[in-house]
């Protein structure tokens, strides 16, 4: 059986200054998702990714964090019923 697949978004806050890095960083992750600014100034993003990549995009910010980025997890969502789900 074949694991349904959805869209999901996860609403972080950065640093605004290392916002290209991480949208650019994340472009290169061939399929992974894509970072949308929702408040430059406040540093708050919006990466929109399938359900099935989720581990993989949470290494990622683990990742961004080891490097010095502070992160901010605010929410995770399923864009299909827009529940909170985590």
């Amino acid at each position: 059986m074949m694991e349904t697949v959805t869209l999901l978004r996860r609403e972080i806050i950065a640093p605004k200054e290392s916002i290209c890095y991480m949208s650019w960083t994340l472009d290169a992750y061939d399929g992974l998702g894509f970072l949308r600014t929702d408040d430059p100034e406040k540093g708050q993003v919006s990466i929109l990714f399938p359900s099935c990549r989720l581990e993989e995009l949470e290494g990622l910010l683990c990742a961004f964090e080891s490097e010095g980025i502070a992160l901010r997890r605010v929410g995770l969502y399923d864009e299909e019923t827009r529940p909170n789900i985590i």
